[in-house]
This record gives structure tokens, sequence and C-alpha cells, in this order.
């Protein structure tokens, strides 16, 4: 299986953090926090990743990942040299991706619960109960469902509009790129992930898997970053403990 993951950006929720270097290198706990991300995707089933960079020190992610072998998986890069939202670096991904289903993962995400992505089916993406949420709802989207179905999307509203969040994983099928197309058309150019999302929404396709309270982070902030570090920690000496 392959995965597309994003890692370009400016990433400005965390200037003040990352001085001279790719945020996504910058530790939680004891690896990058992209090593965290490349880490899930194996688990989940992965064997080829494709990270795609902008110019914001893109040879800092490239000497962590290195080609993957250490990671137990093959990675690729691809650069884009103007900063641009996720859905217009996706066509970076096009002919690599070929002509089969493909995760994506955005690179500053952290899951302290297993994704599985083997047996599911296209689109596909993975919610989080809304309830104890640290964050502001505002960081994310809030969606409806009926089952395993997702009936309803809202993106980065205050108020509170479903049970569920959306976190930073997809699985979407190749017509994904037909779709992207479209909407560049129509937005002139500002096509985000939450909007293919949303375009097979409306045709009633997409479904999810809805993971435990606290399982995903969003480490784009100086305090989710902390706050992941700390949770990170506190599992490894309880593994500890138990192991003795």
């Amino acid at each position: 299986m392959k995965a597309v993951v994003m890692a370009g950006g400016k990433g400005s929720r965390l200037i003040s953090a990352k001085g001279q270097v790719n945020k996504h290198v910058l530790p939680v706990y004891d690896r990058p926090m992209i090593e965290h991300v490349i880490r899930t995707l194996v688990a989940g089933g992965v064997t080829e990743v494709l990270v795609l960079l902008n110019w914001f020190y893109p040879q800092t992610v490239m000497e962590v990942l290195e080609d993957g072998t250490r990671l137990n998986c093959d990675i690729y890069y691809r650069y884009l040299r103007e900063v641009d939202g996720p859905g217009r670096q996706l066509y970076l991904a096009e002919k690599w991706v070929g002509g089969e289903d493909f995760i994506i993962m955005l690179g500053d995400s952290l899951y302290l619960h297993p994704l599985d992505f083997r047996h599911l089916t296209a689109p596909h993406l993975w919610t989080m109960p809304s309830e104890n949420l640290d964050d502001d709802l505002s960081k994310y989207g809030q969606v409806m469902v009926d089952g395993d179905k997702v009936t309803k999307l809202r993106e980065k509203v205050s108020y509170r509009f479903g049970e569920l969040i959306t976190t930073a994983t997809w699985l979407f099928p190749p017509s994904v790129f037909d779709l992207a197309r479209g909407l560049d058309a129509e937005t002139k150019g500002e096509v985000h992930v939450a909007m293919l999302s949303q375009g097979f929404i409306d045709r009633g396709e997409m479904t999810h898997t809805t993971l435990p309270v606290g399982s995903y982070i969003d480490l784009g902030t100086p305090d989710a970053l902390l706050r992941g570090a700390n949770m990170l920690q506190a599992r490894a000496k309880v593994a500890q403990l138990i192991t003795g």
C-alpha cells in the first residue's frame, strides 16, 4: 500500500519554535515528528511513502528519513517550490500513486492508537470523539455520521456541529485527482483536502473509522507539541513498569 505525507507549509503556528529547521523534524519525545507519522503508516500496512516537501529546509526531512530502510518502507520525495495548499501539492503524487487507492496523512499528526489501512474501501477517513478535546474546536473539521457513513462535514467552525472531529488521515481512490482538478477550476487554486472529502461525502461514498478519545493530536502548535511529548513519555513509563 502507498501513502502520501504532506510535509510542506510554512509551519506558521510553530514559527517561534521552528527556527532554521523544517517543523516536521522537531522532536516529539523520543523521535522527530515525521518519524512518528511514518511509523504509524508502516504499522498500518503501508510499504511505500511519498513525502511532499516545499522550499523550507527540505533537506532536514530527507536527512532524518533517508530512503526509509531504517523504518521498513521505501520513501520517496517530491519538491514543490511554492507554498501551496495540500490539495495543490497532491498533484505531485498523481503519477507515483498510479491507479491504486492510497493514504494521505498530514506530517504534523500524532496517533496514540494504531491505524489499520488493510481491507478498507476508499474513500475513508478517521474520526475521533470531540469530548474532552484540549484544543479549540475551530482547528478541526466536524462531521455527522450515519453508521459508518459520513453524511455532513463542517470545516473549522467554532461551534459544536457534531460529536466527531476529523483527524489528519484519509484513504482516497485515484479518482480524487480528477475531483481536485474540478475543484481547482472552481476555487482558483484554493483546493484543500477537506474539499476533496466533501466531494465524496456529497456523493454518499465517504465512510469512517472512529478512534478512541484523545488518541490523535495535531502537533501544529507549541502547546500540542508539548502535550504530545508528555503523553508519549507517560506511555513509555507505563510500558517500562509492565516489562520490568
